[in-house]
């Protein structure tokens, strides 16, 4: 009786340790599946509460930088292809030419837009910081 019930204790603690490395696997491969998108959304966040608490238009750069940045990168993983496929299947007509400019715009040129915003946004934060920063000790 003993030994059945050491052997249950065995297999339930067997399961929790299991059920335990599961629960730390699953956190670990959603952080490192949404890494820049978490990294994005901290950064709106602090900038966002930021602005609330003293106003400038170094956070509201920073601000629409990250917001950018979260945008394109979920633009990039969940939108880009079902937002295609919708565009293209609401032509009545498909010529080469205008599924190539679809294609072109919604796969080139939108993802280039939030990339090179948002990076631009961020950069022109911390130059308009330094400058700002420059100008207020002399």
């Amino acid at each position: 009786m003993i030994a059945i019930f050491l052997n249950f204790i065995t297999i339930v603690y067997d399961y929790t340790v299991l059920i335990d490395m599961g629960i730390l696997n699953t956190i670990f491969i959603t952080f490192a599946h949404n890494q820049y998108a978490i990294a994005f959304f901290v950064g709106a966040i602090l900038s966002f509460f930021l602005l609330i608490i003293k106003p400038s238009r170094y956070l509201v750069l920073l601000l629409f930088g990250f917001l950018m940045l979260l945008m394109g990168f979920e633009y990039d993983k969940h939108i880009v292809q079902p937002l295609t496929d919708q565009t293209l299947a609401s032509f009545d007509f498909e010529s080469g030419r205008s599924v190539g400019l679809v294609s072109m715009t919604l796969r080139k040129l939108l993802p280039f837009f939030f990339f090179f915003s948002g990076w631009g946004s961020i950069f022109l934060a911390l130059f308009v910081k330094s400058v700002r920063g420059k100008k207020s000790v002399s």
